[in-house]
């Protein structure tokens, strides 16, 4: 059964179309005039822009080469964004045709579209008829499975970077608080099943407006990011260290009970103390403060958290470049 708006091509192929079909890619590299016999069950399809020449939900039989026009592909769980477009001397449906499995792609006509649709069992007569359409047809294949990988690298790597720019601070190109809200509870829980000592910082850089308003925003930007690389290199390994908000950044310790988490933020304090901050003809230094909440099992990040933030506090009141312990 032929399908829809087709023409039956029962005799000889007028000039033109004969020419369309024989640029079409399955047939490169060989003599046409020794096959074009074989496609005389086959039919040229009209197609009107934004018709539908295959879909997910129906099986397929025909491998449609393209005479004029342009096909869209969608993919079956996109249907709303062009996958790739197939033009002229290209083909359709051939990997359906070939693993006997329902399309896997929506493809529609981007405008007015002609299509020569070739039966399966035509298809299969003239693979065992030519080599050369045989190889053709692999190459098609395997172009197609090559874009697919390709695009589906890109894709990959696109979500990658989206991934990269919710979790990553831009500015100082540290973590930010939306990768802590996972990734802290998550290595809370390790320390609790392993029976590991841990310890929570909160850092707050001191007298930051002062920066602001004497130097600028441009120079506040500096120095933001100079205090967060010392930390992040003064950090051990598997240490996480977010930017928490403004000038504060907040520290979960691992394996660490109280005595290291205070050698740590010591190290940081003293460390960052010492760093000079260049800009220009600016020069200066920047102080913090750090408060410590160590190891309870049985409590969530936000109270620990909580309880840091308040031994910062209290670092503060005490006349800053200090590390408090909650308790």
């Amino acid at each position: 059964m032929n399908p829809p708006d087709c023409i039956n091509q029962t005799d000889r192929m007028n000039p033109a179309d004969r020419v369309l079909t024989e640029q079409n890619f399955l047939f490169r590299g060989m003599d046409f005039a020794s096959v074009e016999y074989m496609l005389e069950h086959s039919a040229i399809r009209n197609l009107a822009a934004g018709e539908n020449l295959l879909q997910p939900d129906t099986p397929n039989h025909h491998l449609y080469l393209i005479l004029e026009g342009k096909l869209s592909v969608h993919l079956a769980a996109q249907e709303t964004l062009e996958h790739t477009l197939l033009l002229a001397e290209e083909c359709a449906g051939e990997i359906s045709l070939v693993d006997g499995k329902h399309p896997s792609a929506l493809v529609v006509s981007t405008g007015s579209t002609r299509v020569l649709a070739v039966p399966h069992d035509t298809v299969w007569s003239l693979v065992d008829h030519s080599h050369e359409i045989a190889r053709n047809l692999l190459e098609i294949i395997a172009g197609r499975m090559r874009h697919d990988n390709m695009a589906l690298i890109a894709s990959q790597n696109k979500k990658l970077q989206f991934e990269h720019q919710a979790y990553v601070d831009a500015l100082t190109g540290i973590y930010n608080r939306h990768w802590m809200d996972n990734a802290f509870p998550r290595a809370l829980q390790r320390c609790v099943l392993n029976k590991l000592p841990f310890a929570v910082m909160v850092v707050d850089i001191d007298h930051f407006k002062r920066v602001n308003d004497t130097h600028g925003h441009l120079v506040g930007d500096l120095a933001l990011k100079t205090v967060a690389r010392c930390m992040a290199e003064n950090l051990r390994p598997h240490d996480l260290l977010v930017r928490y908000g403004g000038e504060e950044f907040a520290v979960f310790l691992p394996d660490a009970d109280l005595d290291e988490a205070r050698i740590i933020a010591t190290r940081l304090r003293v460390v960052i103390a010492d760093t000079e901050i260049r800009c220009e003809d600016v020069s200066f230094k920047v102080t913090i403060s750090i408060g410590i909440t160590p190891a309870k099992h049985e409590d969530t990040l936000e109270n620990l958290i909580g309880e840091a933030d308040q031994a910062l506090y209290r670092a503060k009141e005490l006349g800053r470049n200090r590390v408090e312990i909650f308790g």
